[in-house]
């Protein structure tokens, strides 16, 4: 099962604001996840022995899910309806708002990234550039609601967001 550990949206939502698009609440709240670190839910996820752990950086989603699918030989199944996203990132999204780093992303990972029938809003979102994003993680099924309930009751986010299947590359169902 498939975990992440901050909404997205950052590089969005900074396009959004810096354009006028987006106000002063979304920006706001872009600042405080970027300043959220990620030490407490690294601590809570290391004695579930995750299979595999990035951080959702400069890559955004989808190039950071490549890498682990690759790397692991295996297929990243994103579940496009359980993104969890910034206020004001799907507006920025759906009114075609792009980050400087788009067009990186997807000449690095759109290769291997398949939308099945998604909404055209999550393919932005998928190739933002997250700043101090979360981190992106997996764990046996067996442990998810172990998991879940120990992100509960430390206060801390946590978005499951998709599982590991057999195959290649990265796919938004």
């Amino acid at each position: 099962v498939l975990f992440l550990t901050k909404p997205l949206g950052t590089g969005l939502v900074l396009s959004g604001a810096r354009q006028g698009a987006l106000g002063q609440d979304e920006l706001a709240e872009a600042i405080r996840w970027m300043t959220t670190l990620a030490q407490d839910a690294a601590e809570v996820i290391r004695p579930f022995e995750p299979s595999a752990v990035t951080d959702v950086t400069g890559f955004g989603l989808f190039g950071h899910a490549l890498e682990v699918a690759t790397r692991s030989r295996v297929q990243v199944v994103l579940e496009g309806a359980r993104l969890p996203l910034l206020p004001g990132a799907l507006e920025a999204a759906t009114r075609g708002i792009k980050t400087g780093g788009d067009a990186r992303n997807r000449d690095f990972a759109s290769r291997a990234v398949t939308l099945d029938g998604q909404p055209e809003h999550v393919a932005p979102l998928g190739y933002d550039p997250q700043t101090a994003g979360g981190l992106l993680f997996s764990v046996p099924a067996g442990k998810a609601a172990v998991l879940e309930a120990t992100f509960r009751a430390r206060d801390l986010f946590l978005a499951r967001v998709g599982l590991v299947a057999s195959g290649a590359g990265v796919a938004v169902v």
